[in-house]
């Protein structure tokens, strides 16, 4: 991944963060956002092997894959461009797309249930918001703190729980 991203020459992989205090205000509101609803995203991974990919390895590399290397291609497909624009970011249809694939990806460990829909859901909707912030900024190094902030409280909000019950048995 990290090859075909250098390969590629409108990755956002490597490109330093432009126009940062444009996606500023909404970096800020995803960060608070990602904390509260990870409390409910279910995601728990066991032992510290799983935990350090799901915490810091899945995030890196999902963030190169679908916003470093899919998203700008998509974006340069002219039938995949803006479907709405603000006067702070354009939500494109490569966005929606790069999100929904992201989404799909997440059902690779579970069978279509309640909770991979649910996880589905998460990713969906993370993938909007990290794909307008890499969008904006032409670069993944704002997304890759998001997804490792969603994913650690997440961890941390399942072991509090757990740790609760363990009290209360």
């Amino acid at each position: 991944m990290i090859g075909g991203s250098l390969l590629w020459s409108s990755s956002y992989t490597f490109n330093a963060p432009q126009d940062v205090m444009r996606v500023l205000p909404l970096f800020l509101i995803i960060l608070l956002v990602n904390l509260i609803i990870s409390r409910s995203s279910g995601y728990s991974p066991a032992g510290t092997y799983n935990t350090v990919n799901f915490v810091l390895c899945f995030p890196v590399f999902e963030e190169i894959a679908f916003r470093g290397l899919v998203l700008p291609i998509l974006a340069s497909h002219p039938v995949l461009g803006q479907l709405h624009s603000t006067s702070v970011i354009d939500v494109s249809g490569a966005i929606l797309l790069t999100s929904l694939l992201f989404a799909v990806s997440h059902l690779q460990y579970y069978r279509l249930n309640r909770e991979s829909v649910r996880f589905m859901l998460f990713a969906f909707s993370g993938g909007i918001f990290f794909g307008l912030i890499a969008q904006v900024t032409g670069s993944i190094l704002l997304t890759i703190p998001l997804h490792i902030a969603f994913n650690g409280s997440a961890v941390l909000y399942a072991r509090a729980a757990s740790a609760r019950k363990h009290l209360q048995a």
